[in-house]
């Protein structure tokens, strides 16, 4: 699933492309994939709008039109398109935007698992928390945010109501950044070891950022291009590989349903 930094890539690739453009027509292929309106209110509020921004909410896509927006999850495989063509898989693109400049964008969906929805107002997510670099997330904040639970720091981190925008790759890697173990309580987590936790949060997730996402499976960029930041995990997917500051091999385990990969000597 795209976490924050293949949302962020794809945000800041959608606004140069977008941005100041007004809206000649939005179809949707799969109606099914507007959640809480209807095609036509989004059609009668939306057509002759102009696109003023993109910001971005943990996961999900936030397109203001003029005071009406639309929020996109991408889902386990959503992405955008420029031209048609690109897609390899065009039976699975479900909603055309077309631009009065010519140009259009397409949402593509293979697993049908993204959603979007209107809002004739700005859209609230009450939950939805608090973002890693928004600037009230300090070593405090963060402190008092963990010892309100007693969760293993690998289901915190991945817990979209607490953080948002962290998923199952980047967890394990920020972990084992900062040295702390997935299975440690973070009740038991120290101020100092707070302050380690969160400026591993902010390198790992900028540095995806700066290699354009991690691509596994579906996601691609705006531009069509793989992310870069698999080729640099030191431990997502590397079972049994040596560590990276240690030697010892990487062990996998299952937390919360979920793949989970550590070093049994560097985590603690």
């Amino acid at each position: 699933m795209p976490e924050l930094p293949e949302v962020e890539t794809i945000r800041r690739q959608l606004l140069p492309y977008c941005r100041g453009e007004q809206l000649a027509e939005i179809r949707f292929r799969t109606p099914g994939i507007l959640k809480n309106s209807s095609i036509e209110e989004v059609t009668a509020s939306l057509t002759g709008k102009t696109l003023t921004d993109i910001r971005r909410k943990g996961k999900f896509l936030v397109f203001d039109f003029q005071g009406n927006y639309l929020v996109v999850h991408l889902g386990m495989s959503g992405i955008f398109l420029k031209t048609e063509t690109e897609s390899r898989y065009p039976q699975h693109i479900h909603v055309e935007f077309h631009w009065c400049s010519s140009k259009s964008l397409y949402f593509q969906d293979m697993r049908k698992f993204g959603n979007i929805r209107f809002y004739p107002s700005p859209p609230e997510f009450p939950n939805v928390g608090i973002d890693p670099f928004d600037e009230e997330l300090n070593e405090e904040r963060l402190y008092q945010l963990l010892a309100r639970h007693k969760s293993n720091l690998k289901l915190f981190l991945m817990n979209q109501a607490y953080i948002a925008g962290i998923g199952n790759i980047y967890a394990s890697e920020i972990l084992y950044q900062a040295k702390l173990s997935p299975f440690r309580k973070t009740n038991e987590v120290s101020p100092a070891e707070a302050a380690i936790l969160l400026d591993a949060i902010r390198q790992v997730l900028q540095k995806a950022i700066e290699r354009f996402g991690t691509t596994y499976s579906a996601y691609r960029t705006v531009n069509g291009t793989e992310g870069e930041n698999q080729h640099f995990l030191k431990v997502y997917q590397r079972n049994d590989h040596p560590c990276p500051r240690c030697g010892e091999r990487i062990v996998k385990t299952v937390l919360g349903n979920r793949s989970s990969f550590y070093c049994p000597r560097c985590q603690t």
